[in-house]
């Protein structure tokens, strides 16, 4: 009877192995000239993305798993992807919803990429930086402030990384309009200077980031000099959007509405949501100065809608900023959905649970066995007789566990203050400065002294490591600081002054300068900022 049950479990058993061997070779097959037209994978308008399944290419990265190029492939394809739903004629709330989590999924995809590659090429910061950058543009056009904001803020160190002039510049001006049309012309004035700073401006740019500089003057109340402006740079020929946004909210600061009239419709007419809202604010006040209040009516009535709009939590702006906070957390539904309709997962399912539920059964059969009792015994003769390397092992572990607990657990301020001198990346920051005196102007001389990102990475993981609290407590303090603030900190604690700050970062003296204003600005202090910050790091330590 034993042996008849055996022999009978043992057909059973080796059946379904077959079954399952087949149709996990059904299933997964994939040829090698499949995954490698996946890597010839480049987009361009004639180009079909229902061609380049995307979970296929997963299995190809998973089953060649040491070219790291379908990383990079699979972010291309999901970003591409997200640009087609994003520049589609649907409705809004789907194509950003849409958009969004397929730009994530990019994103979630590169960042392995960063984490796994050697070497990093300028092209890949660049990507990285474009993913950032259309993410941001979706949480500009909802009108989230933070989100976008650190979004370009991210974008614009990648474009840095990649060394990409152009890209910094647009992203400067892009960030410096998000704070313009939110009503922070302070802000916003601190990026456009910032890109009037940077060299080889083209003209077409060098003219938007002026055009910009007017209308924000004016919004802060800075008449003079916007006027001083006006006068010294602009070009009248080039009739664009900004061209009548500079000189339309000129003629409106000036109260000349007549003449303001035709510009401020322009921009309102062709302008995006965010820009029609600015613009009608100022039509209505326009209108309302012309005694045509009529028109003035349908522009109140504009702002009312959009307005509350823009005011209220929609579902949609929700979903996006839970979404961001939450973005290592990305919810595919299209993928989950076709999961639960597709035939092949659910016999895989069933098979999987019907071959547990049989290794259970034999596992009791074969338990009270005596060949099973035989097995346990002669493991634990082996066991046995492996007890010098238990022991051995066991030896090392209580050895670390009284290195770990010798450790000072409590350790001061002061200690820390003293380990974060001694470490190897301050010491050799410090070193650049013996015995160099360096003036203003000569600041551009001294580019051999500025820190690559290996460098910048270590002393914020050092920092980090002798501070752990500070950052966290800055962050959530200040929302508004920055990736790039938060460099500058870290050297202001140091001691730097601006000039050596510049050197460092590879910054003009004057955006060093006005970096430094900024930060203080947002602390809401006039003191000196090292000490501070110095005050700062040591009441949250």
């Amino acid at each position: 009877m034993y042996s008849q049950m055996k022999i009978f479990i043992k057909n059973i058993v080796f059946l379904l192995l077959i079954i399952t061997s087949l149709f996990i070779t059904s299933c997964t097959k994939l040829s090698k000239s499949y995954c490698e037209e996946i890597l010839d994978f480049s987009y361009t308008n004639n180009d079909s993305l229902i061609e380049y399944n995307i979970s296929e290419a997963k299995k190809c990265s998973e089953k060649y798993h040491k070219r790291l190029e379908f990383l990079q492939k699979i972010s291309q394809i999901y970003y591409y992807d997200a640009i087609n739903d994003y520049t589609s004629e649907e409705s809004s709330t789907v194509s950003h919803q849409r958009s969004a989590r397929k730009l994530y999924h990019a994103l979630e995809n590169m960042n392995s990429y960063f984490n796994k590659a050697e070497e990093l090429k300028s092209y890949d910061y660049q990507f990285r930086g474009d993913i950032y950058e259309r993410l941001g543009d979706i949480y500009k056009d909802i009108n989230s402030l933070k989100p976008a904001a650190e979004l370009y803020d991210k974008a614009l160190s990648d474009y840095e990384a990649s060394n990409d002039n152009e890209k910094i510049l647009n992203t400067l001006i892009k960030i410096g309009k998000l704070y313009q049309y939110n009503h922070l012309p302070e802000i916003a004035m601190i990026y456009f200077e910032m890109a009037e700073e940077r060299e080889n401006i083209p003209n077409n740019i060098y003219r938007k980031i002026i055009d910009n500089k007017i209308v924000t003057l004016y919004e802060a109340n800075d008449y003079k000099q916007a006027d001083s402006i006006f006068k010294n740079h602009f070009n009248i020929k080039i009739q664009d959007y900004d061209f009548h946004s500079a000189i339309g909210t000129k003629y409106f600061y000036e109260r000349n509405y007549t003449q303001a009239l035709p510009h401020l419709k322009y921009c309102f007419e062709n302008g995006n949501q965010q820009e029609r809202l600015a613009f009608s604010e100022k039509l209505a006040e326009t209108y309302f100065n012309l005694n045509d209040h009529e028109n003035e009516m349908l522009y109140i009535q504009h702002q009312a809608k959009n307005n509350s709009i823009e005011i209220r939590k929609t579902p949609l702006k929700l979903d996006l900023e839970k979404l961001f906070d939450a973005s290592h957390i990305i919810i595919n539904n299209e993928n989950s959905d076709k999961g639960k309709n597709n035939p092949s997962v659910i016999i895989a399912i069933i098979l999987t649970i019907s071959i547990f539920t049989l290794i259970i059964i034999i596992s009791l059969f074969v338990k009270s066995s005596k060949d099973y009792k035989e097995k346990i015994r002669s493991a634990e003769e082996t066991i046995s007789g492996n007890n010098d390397i238990i022991q051995s092992k066991d030896k090392i572990i209580n050895d670390i566990s009284k290195k770990l607990v010798s450790l000072e657990p409590n350790e001061t301020y002061e200690e820390a203050y003293n380990r974060f001198c001694e470490s190897i990346i301050y010491v050799k920051i410090k070193s650049y400065f013996e015995g160099v005196n360096i003036l203003i102007k000569n600041v551009q001389n001294y580019s051999k002294f500025a820190l690559n990102n290996k460098d910048i990475h270590l002393l914020v993981k050092t920092f980090n490591s002798c501070f752990p609290k500070a950052i966290p407590s800055i962050k959530k303090d200040f929302e508004v600081i920055t990736t790039s603030d938060i460099k500058f900190i870290i050297l202001n604690f140091m001691n730097m002054n601006n000039v050596e700050i510049a050197v460092l970062l590879g910054l003009t003296y004057g955006a060093a300068n006005k970096r430094n204003n900024k930060i203080k600005n947002i602390f809401n202090i006039k003191e000196n900022l090292n000490a501070f910050l110095t005050d700062y790091v040591k009441s949250n330590f």
